[in-house]
């Protein structure tokens, strides 16, 4: 099994795509050649046996997803630019690269909140012996992830995201 199928196949079973969407994209690429893959709406519809509606909306979930890459072409005719045919890519990551990358994330994740909480009772056994105001409002900030803005910078480096541009 080819690891777009294995994608597909993953993606079917934890319902993110449909029975119908699955059908569309293994038509899809099934036009895979040496030239590249542009089958029109039509081609696609009548080998996943549905109709254009249903390619379209199926293509549109793909491109949400990021599995499937679309290039518009145009094209010059009678002197007019009209649309010419979609050139299509399918984006292959391996499903196992993919589920080792989620593991170490959420392990990350998991260090980090432990030790915000580690620090988060610190500062509170520390004010009650002290018998003050609490210090949990003076606390660096805390990102989404639960991990300080400090924290979240080292682990991005860790893990060698640059940012966007």
């Amino acid at each position: 099994m080819t690891s777009f199928a294995s994608t597909l196949w993953a993606l079917t079973q934890s319902r993110r795509i449909t029975g119908k969407t699955h059908l569309v994209l293994q038509a899809l690429a099934s036009f895979q050649g040496h030239r590249g893959l542009f089958p029109s709406h039509e081609s696609i519809a009548s080998r996943a046996g549905c109709s254009v509606r249903t390619v379209i909306r199926a293509l549109e979930t793909a491109y949400r997803l990021g599995i499937v890459e679309r290039t518009r072409q145009r094209q010059r005719v009678s002197g007019r630019i009209c649309n010419g045919v979609n050139r299509y890519r399918l984006i292959i990551k391996p499903l196992e690269q993919a589920r080792a990358a989620a593991a170490h994330y959420t392990q990350q994740l998991k260090d980090a909140l432990a030790r915000r909480k580690r620090a988060f009772l610190s500062k509170c056994q520390n004010d009650s012996e002290l018998n003050s105001q609490s210090n949990f409002f003076n606390a660096e900030p805390v990102s989404a992830a639960g991990m300080s803005h400090n924290d979240l910078i080292r682990w991005c480096e860790s893990i060698g995201y640059r940012g966007s541009t």
